[in-house]
């Protein structure tokens, strides 16, 4: 008789993250596992509604069981604590009604939800961190390191780690990091990165012309830092002028045009397209090379750049920056793309002088797969949940 799961996630499906990161998962398990899905969906994601109800036909057809609660944000404490309070009520129902065998609970919120449950029905935890959740609300500028919402988070932070029975990070930095701060608390670690269906994003056909793409995929704000990315291009434009950037983007064109206006760019130069998620492997076979930069700071340490895997599993090497996660580790190591220390001129000329050079490499592509299958696999992640599953149901 397959056990039943509850999983808990402040994050929405309707989203693109929850349908790479989370349902992607969740399909695959559910084959041995009964799931119970609790979700918070932004009100804005309701509207789409081809979307929503493909996602309800695949939780319906799988036997996900999929609870939908509306994300408030109108009084930020306020509604957060009423976000928290209906959904401690909604998980205390379904375990009782479902005989509920393992909690596994996405984010902080979430986790302190699944811990409530784990004290009142002695059922097992999982945390799965999706990074160091307190810490970037100061790295964001959200926060004041010592003041009392951190000191308290810190002291919630560490129940958390030291109550939950696995953890999941997306980076063996963060796992270091983990080891270090909680030392002899902390229970088994296991590190899952952000994963890449290899089914969906398949190789692109090697370019036959002289024109080099550079694409850049997804959110230009908060974290990402999209204003150095149009730099280097600029940077690259001026050594390679048969060149163009591609943007894939789905909400945030006119400020992306904003921002392109205060460089000296010909029309030609940036090419500004919407793409949904559904279509956005097939996009990305028009891309030579992939680039994002993003904040550096401690708690990135434990992220993981969805967009990574993908890039990597279309067999498109990478321009970033050091200092998140595993990724320069991963991709100077395996020669599958270009490190940034800092966005001065020196580093952005060393950059743009290799590119050519990447570029020309005849194993490339290969070895940008080899890498997407050894880190970014979703088979590689549910093998790896499965196991933690079995061990803490045992």
């Amino acid at each position: 008789m397959k056990k039943n799961i509850l999983y808990i996630s402040w994050d929405g499906i309707l989203e693109p993250l929850g349908q790479s990161q989370i349902l992607s998962y969740i399909k695959h398990l559910s084959i041995n596992f009964n799931y119970y899905l609790i979700s918070f969906e932004k009100k804005r994601d309701y509207k789409n509604i081809k979307n929503l109800n493909e996602i309800s036909l695949v939780c319906n057809n799988l036997g996900i069981k999929w609870v939908r609660l509306n994300y408030s944000q109108n009084i930020p404490f306020i509604s957060n604590l009423l976000n928290l309070i209906k959904c401690f009520f909604l998980s205390f129902y379904i375990i009782l009604r479902y005989k509920i065998n393992l909690i596994h609970s996405r984010s902080y919120p979430s986790a302190f939800i699944g811990l409530l449950c784990k004290k009142i029905f002695k059922i097992k935890l999982i945390f799965d961190m999706r990074g160091f959740w307190i810490d970037e609300k100061v790295d964001a500028g959200l926060w004041k390191k010592k003041s009392f919402i951190y000191n308290y988070g810190k002291k919630i932070e560490k129940l958390l780690i030291k109550n939950s029975d696995v953890i999941i990070s997306l980076s063996e930095n963060g796992k270091i990091e983990l080891n270090n701060i909680f030392g002899g608390i902390i229970p088994p670690v296991f590190v899952i990165r952000t994963c890449t269906d290899l089914k969906k994003f398949t190789p692109k056909i090697q370019r036959k012309n002289a024109l080099i793409t550079l694409g850049y995929v997804g959110n230009v704000r908060g974290w990402y830092l999209f204003e150095p990315v149009l730099n280097f291009y600029q940077y690259f434009k001026n050594k390679q002028n048969n060149s163009v950037l591609r943007i894939f983007n789905i909400t945030d064109h006119e400020y992306i045009k904003k921002v392109v206006e205060k460089f000296n760019f010909d029309e030609n130069d940036i090419i500004l397209e919407k793409c949904s998620f559904s279509n956005i492997q097939n996009e990305m076979k028009k891309i030579d090379i992939g680039i994002f930069f993003i904040q550096k700071s401690f708690s990135k340490k434990a992220s993981c750049a969805t967009k990574l895997g993908e890039f990597l599993a279309t067999g498109i090497p990478i321009i970033t920056n050091d200092g998140i996660g595993d990724h320069s580790e991963i991709l100077l190591k395996s020669k599958t793309g270009i490190i940034l220390k800092k966005f001065d001129n020196y580093n952005m000329k060393k950059s743009v002088d290799s590119i050519n050079n990447l570029l020309n490499d005849s194993n490339l592509s290969k070895r940008c797969q080899k890498v997407s299958r050894d880190f970014f696999s979703l088979e590689s992640g549910v093998k790896t949940y499965l196991k933690v599953y079995n061990s803490l149901l045992q």
